[in-house]
């Protein structure tokens, strides 16, 4: 039988492992949304008129969520 002593220890164990990976969670978040950001703008170089095509509806996006 295990002694409250290495119970407590293992509680905080997996509370730290959690946190760990709920932090890498959003760090993959963000990673993704830099590397879209970073092809649409290798694309809007590579072609004039997609980009655009591309400028509008990020615009229409942005006019949509202001309201």
């Amino acid at each position: 039988m295990e002694s409250n002593e290495t119970i407590e220890k293992r509680k905080i164990t997996l509370s730290i492992s959690e946190a760990k990976r709920k932090r890498q969670k959003g760090v993959t978040t963000v990673e993704d949304a830099v590397m879209l950001v970073l092809i649409v703008i290798a694309v809007m170089i590579a072609s004039p008129n997609l980009s655009s095509s591309v400028s509008g509806v990020f615009s229409n996006i942005s006019t949509l969520l202001a309201g």
